[in-house]
């Protein structure tokens, strides 16, 4: 009888329990460990959090239809809850017409501040500003917003287990 009571008082503390499931593998050329959150789809793109043991990329692949063109001036506003909180990123890929974008953080001991503010704040919207006039906006549902926030703070936490 004991032991269902501590089960049933248990039950809890595991609802609690974040998930956190990174797909690990191995470079082919270094052999060193690598995590990935696979993609994950969003309105009008898909997003992978790549990690290794120097960077981490956010992989985005918009929709081509709509995006023509990026290039290394290609910006990325990220608007956090509230409104008034916003981060800017510069495309660290190269010129493509395929609609890929990237977003590199370098990955060390330390975690980068606007990672942080990633993993910690819910993101409304990222603007995809090029070179069309009228910026491609991806805005989230507040489910995506909290699936997307948990994958972030999971990768900022498992990030330095492959230093």
């Amino acid at each position: 009888m004991k032991y269902i009571f501590l089960l049933i008082c248990l039950v809890p503390f595991s609802l609690l329990a974040q998930d956190c499931p990174l797909k690990k593998g191995k470079d082919p050329i270094t052999s060193k460990p690598t995590l990935s959150t696979g993609f994950i789809e969003l309105p009008g793109t898909t997003l992978s959090i790549d990690v290794n043991s120097k960077e981490i990329d956010f992989f985005f692949v918009l929709d081509s239809k709509v995006v023509k063109c990026l290039d290394e001036e290609t910006e990325a506003e990220f608007v956090f809850e509230g409104g008034k909180l916003k981060s800017e990123f510069k495309n660290a890929g190269s010129m493509n017409c395929d609609g890929i974008f990237h977003i590199i953080f370098k990955n060390s001991a330390y975690t980068p501040s606007q990672l942080t503010k990633m993993a910690s704040k819910k993101i409304l919207s990222i603007q995809i500003k090029g070179s069309s006039p009228k910026p491609f906006v991806i805005s989230l549902s507040p489910e995506q917003q909290q699936s997307l926030m948990n994958q972030i703070n999971c990768v900022t936490k498992e990030a330095k287990t492959v230093l």
